[in-house]
């Protein structure tokens, strides 16, 4: 019986005529996975030269941070212009946040890189189902857009900050003043890359979840519908094995999320800061990039509450497709068939009591993440920004 698929995941989405290579895409997972290779945990290189390439950035990186903060201590505020100063720990804070991302993602490497594979053998095994054709364009753009808005905001971010580096502050030699100003907006720039590394990967990974399961969905009440044994059978365990997937994601990345509310809260509230500044010096042209940027983090933290709400929405939807199904009129009790009707009848119940249960992504098993809790952080925003307000009032 021909159904059509009950899911709210947006795939009517008209591609432009000028990215026609996004339909070639095969796997929605590819730009993570691009990204991977250079900047994220799961990928370490087939070769020694990437591995060490790799190793020898990550530990620059460090080095550099920590020396960062060693200078700070030499560092004099009353010769420093306030700005200056103020940049300078800004620099700090948003380089800890990213350095804890990276660290909270490392220990659960294996884990993640077994959930991709499992997407990817998903993406795989049926690659023409109507509904992945569809959704590949969709969550190719969309996470290219979180992509491109975050790379914008990191080279917002290292004009601002270009020439607040504490070493060009402690040590009085040109040379190494001019050697610390050009690898400190490297430095930045590899800051921000691997940030956005670990943005895509998690965000990537949570749409493709959505489309399975509006698929399994799918694919549960055709089979409860046919009445197919052997469908339902394999569909219930697949519909299991997401489960257990998705449960293992939400595990391992719940103090990733949590570090991420603290980047972007620690971002819009330093763009709040400086909007203020800027409206009482007149500074037109820095004010209006100030609230491009503090709008851009605003919209990531929307963006990643939405995403888990969807996916959240859609395993609950699982439930609903079956129970919608045409169940009543192929589960008759039958006194030569009272077996099959046993069966079927605790598959059915199985599946609908199971995808009722909430999966609960959490920031840090502290509070939920979702769109709730995106509008709570920018409450908290708004705090900030009004406080400051009126204490420079």
């Amino acid at each position: 019986m021909a159904t059509s698929l009950r899911a709210s995941f947006p795939t009517n989405v008209i591609i432009p005529r000028c990215i026609p290579f996004i339909d070639r895409i095969q796997n929605p997972l590819a730009l993570q996975k691009s990204m991977d290779r250079y900047f994220g945990v799961i990928y370490w290189g087939s070769r020694p030269l990437e591995f060490f390439m790799k190793i020898f950035s990550l530990c620059f990186m460090l080095g550099f941070l920590l020396l960062c903060f060693g200078c700070m201590f030499w560092v004099n505020p009353l010769e420093v212009p306030p700005d200056m100063y103020l940049n300078m720990w800004f620099y700090l804070a948003a380089s800890t946040f990213v350095i804890l991302q990276w660290i909270t993602l490392f220990p659960n490497r294996h884990h993640y890189a077994k959930i991709v594979q499992y997407l990817s053998d998903l993406q795989r095994t049926d690659p023409f189902h109507p509904f992945r054709i569809r959704s590949r364009a969709v969550i190719s753009l969309s996470t290219a857009f979180l992509l491109a808005m975050n790379t914008s905001m990191a080279i917002f971010w290292g004009f601002l900050l270009f020439g607040s580096c504490p070493m060009a502050f402690v040590f009085d030699d040109s040379f190494v003043k001019k050697l610390f100003s050009v690898i400190y907006p490297i430095q930045s720039a590899y800051l921000a890359t691997l940030s956005n590394g670990g943005m895509v990967m998690c965000f990537a990974v949570l749409l493709v979840f959505t489309v399975e399961f509006s698929i399994i969905g799918e694919n549960l009440r055709e089979a409860f519908s046919n009445w197919n044994r052997d469908q339902i059978r394999s569909c219930i365990k697949r519909h299991q094995r997401l489960l257990e997937m998705v449960n293992l994601y939400r595990d391992k990345i719940r103090f990733f999320l949590l570090v991420v509310v603290g980047l972007y809260f620690l971002l819009v509230t330093f763009s709040s800061f400086l909007v203020v500044l800027q409206l009482h010096s007149g500074d037109v042209q820095a004010l209006r990039y100030n609230v491009i940027n503090a709008g851009f983090s605003i919209i990531t933290i929307v963006l990643y509450g939405v995403v888990c709400d969807l996916l959240e929405e859609t395993i609950r939807e699982v439930g609903n497709q079956v129970y919608s199904s045409a169940w009543p009129s192929t589960l008759i009790l039958d006194r030569k068939h009272r077996n099959v009707y046993n069966s079927g009848k605790r598959s059915l119940m199985m599946v609908i009591a199971r995808s009722q249960q909430k999966v609960g992504f959490t920031c840090g098993s502290i509070y939920q993440m979702s769109t709730v809790t995106s509008m709570q952080v920018l409450k908290f925003c708004y705090s900030a920004f009004t406080v400051l307000w009126n204490a420079t009032n």
